[in-house]
């Protein structure tokens, strides 16, 4: 199993090196000027447009948001001609079906926004794109901008209301991304599970608490009644990417071994056994994230510290969640 770094995860964070200036909650808008092109173009050309109609008049025009998708997500015209040739559905449901309520969401995006700046108000918080990609993710942030892929979150959300809530999770979940320090391969350590299911953990942890819900009920309920089991394969499979890194693998060469591993617990949405559920290290993250919280005498602090990217073994360790006999009690 091979595993590239730009397709991390469905939230990686990519760094920029531009200062950036606190954005009003009040005054954020949802930016759909990308994905309106987009539609544009797949009506004028009857749902085929070509490689090159792509390219000149869509990804050549494109925002930094959707410049962003395309670096990280699909990478070339190519994919993304090649994604609506196989699929117009798609497109055309994203389209007529969920681009007008993306567009009415503001509201929404506002009152997430102003809890958010309740909790980070030092952080700039990030301008909100929508655009539409080839199918390979639903968001993403940068320091700057969060990306909502429409047709991937469209082709998720089968109902209004399934949209909308999936819309607001990505609201006060992606602009956590924009305030951690960059996932890359240094930041993943010797503990690249850990790390990650911290990672995504902690940003599903404050979406929750703005958003007063967890981010997936059923799943979050089928984990609870398992949470010593989950915990106990979570462990071993730690140890697994523990010793794929001390071979001095990475996730580009990491064994077929250490690549299921990993594969139980991320980049797996929808494509799980039936005695399974996808993306568990979201779940397993936060509820190591919440102990940490719960545990800590300066509940605030612990927040900053945990998106600050604290050390993942102090976190755990104080989460109360590891297994004390695990690597020799490092």
């Amino acid at each position: 199993m091979q595993i590239k770094l730009p397709l991390l995860a469905a939230a990686a964070v990519v760094a920029l090196a531009s200062p950036l200036a606190a954005q009003d909650p009040l005054e954020a808008v949802i930016d759909t000027s990308d994905a309106d092109r987009f539609a544009a173009l797949f009506v004028e050309t009857e749902e085929k447009p070509s490689l090159e109609q792509i390219e000149a008049d869509y990804l050549s025009q494109a925002g930094e948001g959707l410049a962003l998708m395309q670096t990280t997500r699909f990478g070339t015209a190519e994919a993304l001609h090649s994604a609506i040739a196989g699929s117009p559905a798609t497109y055309r449901d994203a389209i007529q079906r969920c681009l007008p309520i993306a567009k009415g969401m503001q509201r929404d995006l506002r009152a997430i926004y102003l809890a958010l700046s309740a909790l980070f108000y030092d952080e700039a918080l990030p301008r909100v794109e929508v655009v539409i990609g080839a199918g390979k993710s639903a968001g993403i942030a940068s320091p700057s901008v969060q990306v909502i892929g429409l047709e991937t979150l469209c082709a998720a959300s089968p109902t209004e209301t399934e949209f909308r809530s999936a819309f607001r999770y990505f609201f006060a979940h992606e602009p956590v991304h924009s305030f951690q320090p960059p996932l890359d391969e240094a930041r993943l350590g010797n503990d690249p599970l850990l790390t990650l299911a911290l990672h995504e953990g902690v940003a599903d942890m404050i979406a929750a608490l703005v958003l007063g819900r967890v981010p997936d009920v059923e799943r979050d309920a089928w984990a609870m009644a398992r949470m010593d089991a989950l915990f106990q394969q979570f462990h071993a499979d730690r140890q697994v990417l523990r010793a794929s890194v001390a071979r001095g693998e990475t996730l580009a060469t990491f064994s077929p071994e250490a690549g299921s591993a990993l594969g139980r617990w991320f980049f797996n949405h929808n494509r799980v056994a039936e005695d399974w559920r996808s993306d568990l290290g979201y779940w397993i993250g936060r509820q190591m994230a919440l102990a940490y919280v719960d545990h800590a005498p300066d509940k605030r602090k612990a927040i900053e510290e945990l998106v600050q990217g604290f050390d993942p073994m102090t976190v755990l360790q104080a989460s109360g969640l590891s297994d004390t006999n695990e690597f020799g009690g490092q």
